[in-house]
């Protein structure tokens, strides 16, 4: 579902959420929507190596949770990009091994994956987008495990964000993360309670039929979804190539 520029419908209490199509923003979504409307959901289109993927994943969870979904074209991050989620890039060119060979410092090596200022960028454009609806919020799927090494995923850089929204917007937006306090086992668990569609979730830095099962990201995700199953018999639906 998406809406002209020119005729946003005013959401006073609402919240604009950046949604991504992976189990953190999905998640983060759903939980808002348990909470309070959203007046919207944004995703960006920057040149990311999955970003057909990513964008047939958000607009089907829009239409599932029946959003207006406004898709921003960001062409020139593309060329700021790191080689992992450049696109065309293997993963043997990528460096990144075999899971059973990768360690927990790889999967969060900031300069493998990092995008210069992107949620900062981001964040900024979806103020832009709060304030002209007179929404009060803008959600994010900021997350504790991967807080843990990225600076952008953390309470402090929310926190900070607020302060300078304070100045830089006359309705004094706020950011929220919902699922900031959470790991991935924790934001599956939660993405269970809230009966998040997970089949339509991609949260592979691949551009694959299937979620590739390989890359950092699939396999934060796979082993969070695998360690859910274990302990609670519970089976999110998180598909991945090869199981």
């Amino acid at each position: 579902m998406s809406f002209p520029t020119s005729n946003f419908p005013a959401s006073p209490d609402g919240a604009v959420v950046l949604l991504s199509g992976g189990l953190d923003s999905t998640v983060a979504l759903a939980d808002t929507l348990s909470r309070q409307p959203v007046a919207c959901v944004l995703t960006f289109d920057y040149g990311q190596r999955a970003a057909k993927k990513e964008l047939q994943a958000t607009r089907a969870i829009a239409d599932y949770y029946q959003l207006h979904h406004r898709v921003i074209a960001l062409p020139w991050l593309s060329d700021l990009l790191p080689q992992a989620l450049t696109p065309l890039q293997t993963l043997a060119e990528q460096g990144i091994q075999p899971k059973d060979a990768l360690t927990e410092e790889a999967l969060f090596d900031v300069n493998r994956v990092w995008v210069p200022n992107r949620n900062g960028l981001f964040l900024n454009i979806a103020a832009c987008f709060a304030e002209a609806l007179k929404a009060n919020a803008i959600v994010f799927g900021a997350n504790a495990e991967e807080g843990a090494s990225f600076p952008d995923n953390t309470p402090e850089f929310r926190d900070q964000l607020n302060g300078v929204f304070a100045y830089s917007t006359l309705t004094g937006v706020r950011v929220e993360t919902p699922v900031g306090h959470l790991n991935k086992q924790e934001i599956i668990q939660r993405g269970l309670e809230l009966k998040v569609p997970f089949h339509l979730v991609w949260s592979c830095y691949e551009a694959t039929d299937e979620q590739c099962g390989q890359c950092p990201s699939c396999i934060r995700v796979k082993n969070a979804q695998e360690q859910v199953q274990a302990q609670s018999g519970q089976k999110a639906g998180l598909g991945f190539m090869n199981g």
